[in-house]
């Protein structure tokens, strides 16, 4: 369904929940600006930096999605009674609900709905899209969402073949970039009805990132050094790409490490300056918590923290001596703007 209205979406650049937002916008509005950022403070200084330049004076809704706006962006919207009838805010982040930012006329934060089932930005985005009869739900349309979903809370795992079709979807994306995924994505799903499915070049796509990955894990794992942080827990800290967070995870779980509660994968890469990405080990172990006390936040199965320059210009000096000084200075290091 098309609409005349000038539509921008702020998402996340991280993953297929930032992603789904962002193809579901153009399926509702048509053509539509979007800005994709890798974390919070990214987002919230692009978002005032476009307030103060009145670039969002132009449109006629303002999405954010799979990240909270926050102050003092948040705080400029509501004083602004022009923009806080323009801006919705979709997230679902326990660090945002914390934080108080779904205390706002304009925002719909939410971690589990009433019944305990977890939420993504994408779900609430598609619930909303279809509430206001801006979007007309298809059983391909469905599924994408729920597979992105799924996905996206690490509901995957315990989900059967539809869970693994929901992790296979993320390896794609991985494997396609953000450009050709959101283009893919959106020409299937604005005409595919009866169901969603990957496409024989797309499954020998997947199977190619699959076994590209099985070869570089165990490479990058030998590299890992172990620790205990402040709180006595067993943990590893690896340098690595950004793009081997989830699957390292999942490759460590399976090594069985007696008393490992998480891992750090350190990615200088990612965002401005690094990111930290904590990803957890043992079962029912919160890594969004350690992640918080950093400075951070996320989900209780995978959180991250931002790098500042001068931590990542400090961590490179230390490098060229001991990789595993350097990574405790970074792991231990807390984000501050």
């Amino acid at each position: 369904m098309e609409n005349c209205k000038k539509v921008i979406i702020f998402s996340h650049e991280n993953d297929i929940d930032g992603m789904g937002s962002i193809i579901l916008g153009k399926i509702a509005f048509g053509k539509i600006d979007y800005v994709l950022s890798s974390n919070v403070d990214i987002l919230e200084a692009r978002f005032r930096k476009m307030m103060e330049n009145k670039g969002l004076s132009k449109h006629d809704n303002i999405y954010v999605t799979d990240l909270a706006l926050y102050s003092p962006a948040i705080d400029l919207v509501k004083k602004g009674h022009d923009l806080s009838s323009k801006v919705l805010v979709f997230d679902h982040h326990r660090s945002a609900i914390d934080a108080g930012y779904n205390n706002y006329d304009f925002t719909t934060i939410i971690e589990a709905d009433n019944n305990g089932r977890k939420k993504c930005g994408t779900d609430l985005f598609y619930e909303y899209l279809l509430s206001k009869s801006l979007i007309t739900g298809t059983p391909a349309l469905n599924e994408f969402v729920e597979l992105t979903r799924l996905e996206d809370t690490w509901e995957w795992k315990k989900s059967g073949n539809i869970g693994m079709k929901a992790h296979d979807l993320a390896i794609l994306f991985n494997a396609l970039g953000i450009e050709e995924y959101l283009d893919r994505m959106y020409s299937r799903l604005s005409t595919c009805i009866a169901d969603f499915s990957f496409t024989e070049e797309e499954k020998n796509i997947i199977n190619n990132k699959k076994n590209e990955y099985l070869a570089l894990l165990k490479q990058i794992w030998d590299e890992a050094e172990s620790f205990k942080d402040e709180f006595g827990n067993d943990y590893y800290a690896v340098y690595a790409g950004y793009e081997f967070r989830n699957e390292l995870g999942e490759y460590v779980r399976k090594l069985s490490i007696r008393n490992l509660k998480y891992i750090v994968i350190v990615a200088l890469e990612k965002g401005k300056f690094g990111q930290k990405s904590y990803r957890s080990i043992e079962a029912n172990f919160d890594v969004g918590k350690i992640a918080e006390s950093h400075g951070g936040g996320g989900h209780p199965e995978a959180a991250s923290v931002n790098i500042t320059e001068e931590q990542k210009k400090h961590a490179l000096v230390l490098r060229k001596k001991s990789k595993r000084d350097s990574l405790e200075y970074l792991v231990n290091s807390s984000y501050k703007e």
